[in-house]
């Protein structure tokens, strides 16, 4: 008996104005239809659990219920891309009956064609398979060959140095040793939490040798005029995301496979509420080598500007950080000083929750916005009081609650701001 190993002719079909039907609308069947939405088709996706970044466009029709035969008539071309394989194989069969090309998402091998990694400009579409097998590998093989081509990707344009200008006429490097020569490197720098003055040397000369800046919102990239590099805007600032870290990751990727020096520049640390270590863990997938070099984190900064011991003899021996949303569904540690990052809107929310766990209702808060920069401002508060100061504030606002606080105000503070503080107003430092 002979074993014949699955193969896939590479064909362009013909799909304009044809109707293709996605069944299946869960992450795999937005990636197809993210895929085929550059061309001149009608997509229909059916599903009964729609993924949230489906969006109703004009080719692209969303149909939510179960699945069935009849749902078949009238489509070019099936993808099966539900999460269920049994349905997935009836859907193959009955698009048998029909004399339906199918394409079966989680046994591809079975089915009757394979989407490539595909990308197209104008007249010249780049499309690179794998029978299969390798998909992730695939799309990197596509992204090196786009970028060799130089052609434009999001916000990057590859543009060929002059001198380094591929010449056929000269003794340059076939193409599939270029490809397999490319295989850059980001550094993950942190900038601090917004004055230039705390960005580290190391990560200033890395700066000053960058092809591409990818950096946050949250620093003042005013700075960053000095540097030759292209700078790309991909911070996220009150809830607003300019980019999703997906996104960001792939523009990492493509970036890296120049060849060219490639900075990845973080408010604060890249590893403390970051998502430094996402970043890191998709590069080094994709066998991209990555620099982590520290910046200070925003806690210890407005430790330094406002006086605010983070742990004191006697007094607070155990520091711990936090996200200041989503109280509900963790615990709290139990440390002396907490210190909470992005939780500007919840700090009524944040006051029950400490005070329903026990902490005293009288703990000083410390609320501090803009830290380390001109605009920068220091709120004085208590536990119970908390809620009080909602919105008393600007914002990115960080919040230190604990006895340190108030061991250090006892000893600067004023006659007067006493009295404040006695009487339960806020103080500002």
């Amino acid at each position: 008996m002979s074993i014949h190993k699955t193969e896939f002719l590479p064909v362009s079909l013909n799909i304009t104005g044809k109707k293709i039907l996605i069944i299946g609308a869960g992450k795999v069947a937005l990636q197809k239809a993210r895929s085929l939405s550059r061309f001149e088709v009608s997509i229909s996706v059916l599903g009964t659990e729609i993924h949230p970044d489906f969006n109703q466009s004009d080719n692209i029709q969303i149909i939510k219920k179960e699945y069935e035969p009849e749902d078949l008539g009238g489509h070019y071309l099936i993808y099966a891309c539900t999460n269920n394989p049994g349905i997935n194989q009836k859907i193959k069969e009955d698009s048998y009956q029909r004399n339906i090309l199918v394409s079966i998402a989680d046994a591809p091998q079975t089915g009757d064609f394979v989407s490539p990694a595909i990308y197209k400009n104008e007249n010249v579409t780049v499309a690179v398979g794998s029978n299969g097998k390798n998909p992730s590998k695939s799309v990197k093989i596509r992204n090196l060959i786009r970028d060799h081509l130089n052609i434009e990707s999001d916000q990057i344009r590859i543009k060929k140095d002059a001198a380094t200008t591929y010449n056929r006429n000269k003794d340059s490097p076939p193409l599939h040793q270029e490809i397999a020569n490319k295989k850059g490197k980001v550094i993950l720098a942190g900038f601090g939490p917004g004055d230039p003055g705390l960005l580290t040397l190391k990560s200033n000369q890395y700066l000053e040798e960058a092809d591409f800046i990818f950096h946050d919102a949250l620093l003042d990239v005013s700075y960053l005029d000095r540097f030759k590099a292209q700078k790309i805007p991909v911070g996220k600032r009150c809830g607003q995301h300019y980019k999703k870290q997906e996104e960001i990751n792939e523009m990492l990727l493509e970036a890296a496979f120049t060849g060219k020096n490639v900075v990845r520049l973080k408010g604060g640390d890249p590893f403390v509420f970051g998502r430094g270590g996402e970043e890191v863990a998709f590069l080094n997938q994709h066998q991209v080598d990555v620099e982590v070099i520290p910046g200070i984190t925003s806690a210890f900064a407005a430790a330094a500007q406002f006086g605010i011991p983070l742990t004191q003899r006697e007094v607070s021996s155990s520091l711990a950080f936090l996200v200041g949303h989503n109280l509900s569904t963790r615990p709290f540690p139990k440390a002396d000083t907490l210190v909470f990052y992005m939780g500007a809107k919840h700090q009524c929310e944040l006051s029950q929750a400490l005070i329903e766990e026990g902490w005293d209702k009288s703990t000083p808060v410390a609320l501090l916005s803009n830290i380390s920069n001109t605009s920068s401002k220091a709120v004085i508060t208590q536990l119970d009081k908390l809620c009080k100061e909602k919105g008393a504030i600007e914002t990115p606002l960080l919040i230190i609650v604990g006895e340190t606080i108030r061991s250090i105000s006892d000893l600067t503070e004023s006659a007067p701001e006493k009295a404040a503080k006695k009487a339960g107003e806020p103080v500002s430092l």
